[in-house]
C-alpha cells in the first residue's frame, strides 16, 4: 500500500507506471490507464461519482470498483503515477478536502488531481491550448481559456438553475409553449401532439402525474428534446422558437466569459461537444452566428475524447510531454480498444462522444 492507502504493485517486481484518466459522470463513470507512450492498457466503467446527487460513501464504492476493474487488467507491478479525474460536481479544481474525503485510500493523494469534467473535456479537445468550450449535452457549460492560461466558465448550474440550450432546458421550454398553445397563450404547434406521443398520453394534462412523479428523472425528460427534434424539425415555430433561443443562450454565455476573461486571439478556437450540439443544427448554427457578431470565431475538430483528456492531463502532471506522435497513439489505442472483444475488455459503454444516433435538423 502507498501512503495514501492505495494498493501498488509488489516489492519484488519491477515497478510499471500508469497514469489514470476517469470521467466521473452523474449517472455513469469511466476509467482508462494509459502507458507512458499513450498506449490505452485498460479500461473500466462503474456508477455516478456525482457526489452532490449520490451519496458520498456510494460515491466513494463506484470509484473503488472503477480503479480495482483496471488494476486486474493491469499486468503485476503496474502501479498509478498519476490519476485525473474530471468530477461533474465539481466547477474547476477540488480542494483538497473535497479531494480527500473522496478519494483517501482509493488512489494516492499526492498524484492524483480532481477537477470538474468541462476540464478533462476541454484539454481533450484543445490539448490545453487557449480557446473555448461550449457543451450542451443533457445540461450546458461553457469553458474558456486565454493566452495566459487563465480559467473562466459560465454556465454549469444545473437544470433547476440554468443549464440554457441543453436537452433538459429545450425539453421543458417546448413543453411550456406547448402548454402555452393549449391556454390560448402561445401560438398553435405540432409541440403539443408531439409531447402527447412521447408521454403516451391523449391530452397535455395527463403528463402532469408522470412528470412529478419521483421516479421521472432528468435524464428522461431530457430524451424529449430528441424526440421532438426528429420528428418536428424546422417547420415547426414552436420548437423552431426554443431552439433558437438556446443557441441565443449559448452564445449570450460564452461572449460573457469572452469578455470578462479577455480573448485576444484571431480567430478564436472553439470547439462543440455534446448531443445537442452536435446533431441539432438550429442550435449549432444560432449559437455560432451570434458569436460571430462578435467574436472571429472558427469551429475545430475536437482533438481527443474527453476521457483522453483526463490522461493526458495525467501524462503531463507525470513529466510527459504530449506530442504529436502520442496523442495519435491515444486516439488509436482507445478506438481499438473500444473494438476489443467484450471479454478482453469493459463494455463498450466508454463511447460517449458527440455521434448523433440519427442526423437532427
Amino acid at each position: 500500500m502507498s501512503d495514501a492507502g492505495c494498493p501498488v504493485g509488489p516489492n519484488d517486481m519491477e515497478k510499471v507506471p500508469v497514469m489514470i484518466g476517469i470521467d466521473g459522470g452523474a449517472t455513469n463513470s469511466f476509467g482508462v490507464a494509459v502507458d507512458s507512450e499513450g498506449r490505452v492498457v485498460a479500461s473500466s466503467r462503474s456508477g455516478s461519482l456525482y457526489f452532490f446527487g449520490t451519496s458520498l460513501a456510494e460515491s466513494r464504492r463506484n470509484l473503488t470498483d472503477l480503479i480495482r476493474t483496471i488494476e486486474l487488467q493491469l499486468p503485476l507491478g503496474n502501479y498509478p503515477e498519476r490519476v485525473v479525474m474530471g468530477n461533474a460536481a465539481l466547477f474547476m479544481e477540488a480542494s483538497e478536502r473535497e479531494k480527500e474525503i473522496l478519494c483517501r485510500g482509493i488512489v494516492p493523494l499526492d498524484r492524483t488531481r480532481v477537477v470538474g469534467d468541462s476540464i478533462i473535456t476541454f484539454h481533450g479537445a484543445s490539448l490545453g491550448k487557449p480557446g473555448i468550450l461550449v457543451v450542451s449535452g443533457t445540461g450546458s457549460i461553457v469553458l474558456i481559456q486565454n493566452e495566459q492560461g487563465q480559467y473562466f466558465q459560465t454556465g454549469g448550474w444545473g437544470h433547476l438553475l440554468g443549464d440554457e440550450g441543453g436537452a433538459y432546458w429545450i425539453a421543458v421550454q417546448s413543453i411550456k409553449a406547448a402548454i402555452a398553445a393549449v391556454d390560448g397563450r402561445g401560438t398553435q404547434t405540432g409541440l403539443v401532439g408531439e409531447i402527447c406521443k412521447w408521454f403516451d398520453v391523449k391530452e397535455l394534462s395527463e403528463i402532469l402525474p408522470l412528470i412529478y412523479t419521483p421516479k421521472f428523472s432528468k435524464d428522461k425528460l431530457a430524451a424529449l428534446s430528441e424526440h421532438l427534434a426528429l420528428t418536428l424539425r424546422e417547420e415547426d415555430p414552436g420548437f423552431n422558437e426554443v431552439c433558437r433561443r438556446g443557441g441565443e443562450e449559448l452564445a449570450r454565455q460564452t461572449l460573457a466569459g469572452a469578455s470578462l476573461l479577455g480573448l485576444h486571439m484571431d480567430p478564436v478556437p472553439i470547439y462543440l461537444h455534446g448531443g445537442v450540439i452536435s446533431c441539432n443544427r438550429l442550435v449549432r448554427d444560432t449559437l455560432i452566428e451570434g458569436l460571430a457578431e462578435h467574436l472571429p470565431v472558427k469551429v475545430m475538430e475536437q482533438a481527443l475524447h474527453p476521457i483522453l483528456g483526463a490522461a493526458l492531463m495525467a501524462m503531463i502532471g507525470a513529466g510527459i510531454t504530449p506530442t504529436p506522435k502520442i496523442v495519435n497513439t491515444l486516439s488509436e489505442s482507445y478506438a481499438a480498444h473500444l473494438k476489443m472483444p467484450r471479454a478482453d475488455r469493459e463494455p463498450r459503454a466508454l463511447n460517449q462522444s458527440n455521434e448523433c444516433p440519427a442526423k437532427i435538423l
